[in-house]
């Protein structure tokens, strides 16, 4: 056998001696990794999993002030005055009384999801249909009814507009409107202007009551305004 024969022979062995050894090294260090990382997400989600078992749960108070300026867990019906001035003095709209229902908890409700019968449903019948349960959802509202005065509709609809870009959540419900009498062509008496009242409802969840003491009340950053609240009742 020639002697580079047996230079290749040796080395082929020798190359192979130590890539064998580094490969299947090499696949044990991916497989540790991996074995680790499956063992920290394992950990992980056991971590989750003890803390959801936990009674109760940890809220940051900073995230719920935040929350509470939306919608807070009592009525706090200074915020529904504090919002409708804001508003008040945003669109030049003469708010002339506020007045809170007697007390007023309407409970927010849902209907649940409805299985209705396929068409081709031989079971089907003509049967009246029971009635739908309602599941009640934990949020209160207070409803505010709001007479106002504005010289125009574009001053009304800036005022609502404005009240809906503040913080508390307010929905509105029903707008009423009494215009005013009507003049002649040649007329020099000044317009009167236009009467609205306005009913609003804000909520809360009263359900929340562990969240009160992180109730932010923030400084007013506008100007009070003299507004005559009337049948003011704390629901």
């Amino acid at each position: 056998m020639k002697r580079s024969t047996i230079y290749l022979i040796f080395t082929i062995c020798l190359f192979a001696a130590i890539a064998v050894p580094s490969y299947f090294g090499y696949q044990y260090f991916i497989h540790q990794g991996n074995v680790k990382a499956l063992e920290r997400e394992l950990s992980l989600e056991q971590t989750k999993l003890e803390l959801l078992r936990q009674e109760g749960e940890v809220v940051d108070v900073a995230d719920s002030q935040r929350l509470q300026t939306r919608v807070p867990t009592e009525a706090a019906l200074d915020t529904v005055v504090e919002t409708l001035s804001q508003a008040s003095q945003l669109s030049d709209v003469r708010v002339t009384s506020i007045a809170f229902a007697d007390g007023i908890i309407a409970e927010s409700e849902v209907p649940e999801d409805i299985d209705e019968p396929e068409p081709n449903d031989a079971s089907a019948t003509a049967e009246p249909a029971e009635p739908v349960a309602i599941t009640p959802v934990n949020a209160s509202s207070v409803r505010s009814t709001v007479s106002l005065q504005a010289d125009t509709y574009e001053s009304l609809v800036l005022f609502l507009e404005s009240v809906e870009s503040m913080n508390r959540i307010h929905i509105l419900r029903t707008v009423q409107f009494t215009g005013p009498t009507e003049t002649g062509p040649n007329t020099t008496e000044t317009a009167e202007p236009l009467d609205f009242t306005v009913e609003l409802d804000a909520f809360y969840r009263p359900d929340l009551d562990q969240l009160v003491e992180d109730r932010y009340v923030p400084a007013q950053t506008f100007t009070p305004k003299d507004i005559p609240v009337y049948d003011y009742t704390t629901p």
